[in-house]
């Protein structure tokens, strides 16, 4: 594997960086981390110039296996010891950038956020609000982020695909200073949200780094490679997997889950959905309550909420993590955030015989290791 840095708003200027350690994780729906450690003792380290070369906040970190790239970001902090000359960069995935965005048309640079007359004074300013009607979760996505980068600064090198299908109302008032980085978090995790994932590739001839938003739309709201799934096979007599791990918790277990919403709208509203499967299946009786929703104001929303709540809790959650060798089958790039796996398994101590489908939930390695952790989603199984 190798790092590298780079001129975070062109994507430009990759320059290799002899690091002696590194780490990475990725994860869906949220900014990935990296970080490294570079012993600047020789000559040629100190040509380097990582004061000015990767300069937080202004340089993005990136680490790659051949023409794939884990993750890459901005870099946010340098932890220098003189005393060993060592230097540890910190970079988180692009999302972070978001982070720090609002969303806000040029034109607040000259109107004011609040109306300030009438009224409606002290309101939000509908001239300087963000709107969409009818739109796909791509195109609001797409059209967020352009907004940001046509103002003053606001060079990034992101590259767009589809709009794909759906049509949906959004609206984001100047004045509530929603980020970038919570409008696309607070997308993923509505009922009917789609899945969010800005993947780091090398722009053609390697002239430097982009960012492909990829984005759930009506046709499928999940992040997934079509085809077979990835196989981990913990039964073969030559294993390229290695270090299953498996939690399993009832804590979330409930056959009668409560919600309640409506604060936005100044009205109070509650939702109530059961499950007799856990009761069928010898558990004592469990109830829940969420407050999560407080800003649902649809009736039919707060009720999917309820829904999803309860069908969570009838059954035992389980995580899986495994290391695989990314040297074999299957491949280094061959598998990524949203894909499905197969991991099989044979005379577990523990474990039932078969085929277990998971979904991985994200993945993390260091710089010098040839396996990569694969970190699956939660999985409801039958009580």
């Amino acid at each position: 594997m190798r790092l590298f840095v780079g001129d975070l708003a062109s994507g430009r200027n990759i320059l290799p960086i002899p690091a002696r350690d590194g780490e990475w994780e990725i994860r869906r729906n949220r900014a990935g981390t990296l970080s490294c450690d570079v012993t600047l003792s020789a000559k040629s380290h100190r040509r380097l110039d990582l004061y000015q070369a990767a300069m937080p906040g202004r340089s993005y970190l990136g680490i790659a296996e051949g023409d794939f790239i884990f993750e890459a970001g901005p870099i946010w902090e340098h932890d220098y010891e003189d005393d060993t000359r060592r230097l540890r960069i910190d970079a988180e995935g692009i999302w972070s950038m978001l982070a720090r965005r609002f969303i806000m048309p040029a034109a607040v640079e000259t109107i004011a956020l609040l109306l300030q007359s009438g009224d409606d004074a002290g309101k939000p300013n509908p001239a300087v609000a963000t709107l969409f009607s009818g739109a796909t979760w791509p195109a609001i996505v797409r059209q967020i982020l352009q907004q940001g980068m046509a103002r003053a600064g606001g060079a990034l090198p992101f590259v767009f695909g589809p709009d794909g299908v759906g049509a949906h109302d959004k609206s984001y008032d100047a004045a509530s200073f929603k980020t970038q980085g919570e409008a696309f978090t607070d997308l993923t995790e509505l009922v009917d949200g789609p899945e969010i994932e800005f993947r780091a590739e090398f722009a053609p001839g390697g002239t430097g780094v982009r960012w492909r938003p990829i984005v759930g739309d009506d046709a499928q709201l999940r992040i997934a490679r079509i085809g077979a799934p990835h196989r981990f096979d913990f039964s073969a007599p030559q294993r390229t997997v290695r270090k299953l791990h498996v939690r399993r918790s009832a804590r979330d277990l409930s056959s009668e889950a409560w919600a309640t919403g409506g604060r936005q709208a100044a009205i109070a509203l509650v939702s109530r959905a059961a499950s007799d499967a856990l009761l069928k299946a010898g558990f004592p009786r469990m109830e829940s309550l969420s407050s999560a929703h407080s800003t649902v104001k649809e009736q039919a929303t707060l009720d999917a909420y309820a829904q999803d709540d309860v069908a969570l809790g009838s059954g035992l959650a389980e995580w899986w993590t495994l290391e695989t060798n990314i040297d074999r089958v299957p491949m280094v790039g061959s598998f990524t955030l949203g894909d499905y796996c197969d991991v099989v398994l044979r005379r577990n101590p523990y474990l039932p015989d078969g085929t277990h489908r998971r979904r991985i939930a994200a993945l993390s390695g260091e710089l010098r290791s040839r396996w990569v952790k694969v970190t699956t989603d939660e999985a409801v199984t039958a009580a």
